[in-house]
């Protein structure tokens, strides 16, 4: 127990450290979220002690921009789901890795909220009697305590479920699925639950007409889905760039590299004892199984810069790191990415010599190391052995790959979301207009003005036309292009944001039910509230993503722990020609 705790502590510790280490481009973006944080809380500070004052809210309009940022942001958090779905139910192996990024942007999405809901409060210091067992926490009957309940719970299961993932990973270890798989379906429903009680806060107030629909929820959850996949497919954009070798000389290098072919020397008995140091499943075989395991296996020393296997080549080995390490990098949209760094025990190029395929990926050794070369019969007799064969496969899995085709899956979620979501908004159109009854003045006021007061129209209108032609463009087959994607994914987003914000929080209150018109736009000091908050939310995102992508591509572990953080991120260039041996 002690000596577990001890790990996980220094887990924590190099995982804090790395999140102080980076290029010149890191630094420059946590310096600008920083100065954005720091102005954001210098404004909460003067409405802490002025009080809502500074906002531009009053007692006809009582909600403001920080309940529709809240608004669209439980959105963003509850759309994490979208890439649970797709792995754990249709088992897509392909995005695997990329479900932790989208759990780590809703745990970054329900800080914000929590912060968005904190400041809205005129006395936060009285946030206590929201705390079950201490305060009047009014539960069943309040909708507010559910919010309460499934905004922490929802924050909870993410945190849980990737600490674990990614703890297990830096251990090398596969995880067990009884300690994350349940959570994982119970995050499915509690992710829909999040956004249905944000609904329900407006739906239930029987006071403002222009909520009071049963079409409110559907709606919630539509645009959650379509701006939250959107929001992804961009962050999966950034990482994929940021962490790709951005060296033109690496690059060039790369693809004028020839593949070594050292003779080496036959594997013996001894080779395999060394490797199941780092695997001890071998150390199961019978003799019988060991014999096949090294037949026709061998060994063989290269020198840092070494290219052993290339990327398109086809080739029937794969190899086991027996020391040293090696970097394995995939070219994607002609940039070099790191999918993962092997260490002793480690292998790689097993895919594609089981399948008879092409090589996805280049492998470079980092260091002078030692590697055990296998043909396919030779790892096809290992995996006879069933412990051996699971952990082999746990490893085949354990790649980053951030690919053309996983963004285009996140594109057809969003494209589905998004036509539900135009058609869902038509019809709420419809109904409010064509009855014509005594409660359409709010809607009149959002989409035509009233009695002078057109301070939304603009802002709907906007709103609506980025709806459509960011749908639109995801129905075209030319949205399978990266650049078109992109710009339909940033029109989804900020028309979804201005329809679910502004167009539906502030329109409830106007008119007032005395018939009062008291329009509402926000401060200076609350835009800058605002822009604090959506700053510290994108700080702590980033540090997720410091945090988890070394994890995931294996440059950072319990095997090199006590390697320095910097090491691990310094490329390592090959050698255009291959050593001699």
């Amino acid at each position: 127990m002690i000596s577990a705790t001890r790990n996980y502590l220094r887990f924590l510790v190099r995982c804090a450290r790395i999140a102080f280490v980076g290029d010149w481009r890191y630094y420059a973006w946590m310096g600008v979220l920083t100065l954005f944080v720091l102005l954001g809380l210098n404004a909460y500070c003067k409405q802490l002690v002025h009080g809502l004052i500074t906002t531009g809210m009053s007692d006809e309009v009582s909600w403001g921009v920080y309940i529709a940022n809240f608004t669209f942001l439980v959105g963003v958090a509850a759309a994490a789901v979208m890439m649970v779905i797709p792995v754990y139910i249709y088992n897509n192996e392909e995005m695997h890795d990329l479900v932790i990024f989208g759990e780590l942007l809703a745990v970054a999405a329900i800080f914000m909220c929590l912060a968005f809901v904190t400041v809205d409060l005129g006395r936060p210091d009285r946030f206590w009697h929201l705390i079950p067992g201490i305060g009047q926490f009014n539960f069943p009957a309040s909708m507010l305590s559910w919010d309460v309940l499934v905004l922490n719970g929802y924050l909870a299961l993410n945190v849980w479920i990737c600490g674990y993932l990614l703890y297990s990973r830096y251990q090398g270890k596969k995880p067990s699925k009884w300690f994350y798989i349940p959570f994982v379906f119970i995050a499915i429903v509690w992710a829909v639950s999040i956004h249905t009680v944000t609904a329900f806060l407006y739906v239930g107030l029987g006071g403002r007409p222009f909520w009071n629909s049963a079409i409110v929820g559907p709606r919630f959850l539509a645009s959650a889905f379509a701006a939250g996949p959107s929001l992804i497919i961009l962050a999966l954009q950034v990482i994929r760039r940021v962490t790709a070798s951005t060296s033109a000389e690496e690059a060039v290098a790369l693809r004028a590299a020839s593949t070594v072919h050292p003779s080496g020397r036959p594997a013996t008995l001894d080779d395999l004892d060394l490797l199941s140091c780092h695997l001890p499943e071998l150390a199961g075989l019978t003799p019988a199984e060991r014999a096949l395991c090294i037949e026709g296996a061998t060994v063989f020393d290269v020198a840092a810069g070494d290219v052993l296997l290339k990327q398109g080549e086809r080739d029937v080995h794969a190899f086991f790191v027996l020391n040293g390490r090696v970097v394995v990098k995939r070219e994607e949209s002609g940039r070099f990415r790191v999918t993962r760094s092997v260490v002793p025990g480690g292998q790689f190029g097993e895919v594609s010599a089981l399948n008879n395929t092409p090589r996805m990926a280049t492998a470079i050794a980092e260091e002078p190391t030692r590697v055990m070369c296998l043909p396919a019969a030779a790892l096809r007799a290992m995996m006879k052995n069933r412990k051996v064969e699971a952990i082999i496969r746990s490893h085949m899995s354990e790649r980053l790959m951030i690919t053309d085709h996983a963004l285009l899956t996140l594109r057809s979620i969003v494209q589905v979301s998004m036509i539900i979501n135009v058609f869902l908004l038509a019809n709420e159109v419809f109904k409010e207009f064509y009855s014509g009854n005594l409660h359409v003045a709010s809607s009149k006021y959002l989409f035509l003005g009233l009695h002078g007061h057109h301070a939304l129209v603009p802002w709907i209108w906007t709103a609506v036309g980025l709806n459509v032609v960011g749908m639109i463009l995801l129905i075209l087959p030319i949205s399978r292009s990266l650049k078109w994607l992109d710009l339909a994914c940033v029109l989804c987003i900020v028309g979804i944001w201005i329809e679910k914000g502004m167009g539906l929080v502030i329109p409830g209150f106007i008119p007032t039910p005395l018939g009062a018109i008291v329009e509402y736009s926000p401060s200076l000091n609350e835009t800058l509230v605002c822009i604090g908050i959506w700053a510290f939310g994108l700080l702590c995102y980033t540090i997720f993503l410091r945090m988890a992508v070394p994890i995931l591509q294996g440059r950072m572990s319990k095997a090199n722990e006590g390697k320095n953080e910097l090491a691990e991120e310094t490329p390592t260039l090959p050698n255009v020609a291959p050593a001699t041996h």
